[in-house]
């Protein structure tokens, strides 16, 4: 009997001493919250666009709504691979606001970054603004975008010009 509380107490304080040295990468694999969460801010020529629907899709899943009221996201996440991050401005909004034919003639405008998660452990936090500007007659998206992941101290920055008429070419990549 004597002999099983001795064994036990050395298999807690074993246990205790890998934990006590190892506590950031237990931490990080269950973690129990979103492990993508960030903030946008799109605005048109520096004033912001309030009527946007945002939405994510992870891998071929196809689109979720993010179910938000303010300029923040969160997804659970926890997968390896690509996550499209996406907002959606209705063509109309734009027009009504700038009076310029290039919204009326278009189709809704999707502005999206695509995360692509390399641990599934990661606990990453993603601030995202993009500037809708005329420069010369023609409409560009300016992206700025940063990128923590909590289990590294690096920081991602990505700031990128897109024109507008093009965005469905581009992608805006983060996190490779």
């Amino acid at each position: 009997m004597e002999m099983k509380k001795v064994f036990l107490i050395i298999s807690l304080i074993f246990i205790l001493f890998i934990c006590a040295f190892n506590y950031k990468q237990i931490y990080y694999r269950i973690y129990p919250f979103d492990r993508i969460t960030g903030e946008f801010e799109i605005t048109l020529n520096g004033k912001r666009i309030n009527m946007i629907d945002e939405y994510y899709v992870y891998e071929n899943s196809g689109k979720i709504r993010l179910e938000n009221d303010t300029e923040t996201f969160k997804i659970k996440g926890g997968k390896y691979g690509i996550y499209k991050i996406g907002f959606i401005i209705d063509n109309d909004i734009l027009y009504d606001q700038t009076n310029d034919l290039f919204f009326k003639d278009s189709g809704d405008i999707d502005l999206k970054v695509c995360y692509y998660n390399t641990n599934w452990w990661n606990i990453s936090n993603i601030n995202i603004k993009i500037d809708l500007i005329n420069d010369n007659g023609t409409w560009y998206a300016y992206y700025d975008i940063s990128l923590k992941e909590k289990q590294k101290t690096a920081t991602e920055n990505i700031r990128k010009k897109v024109v507008l008429s093009e965005i469905d070419d581009n992608e805006i990549i983060i996190g490779v």
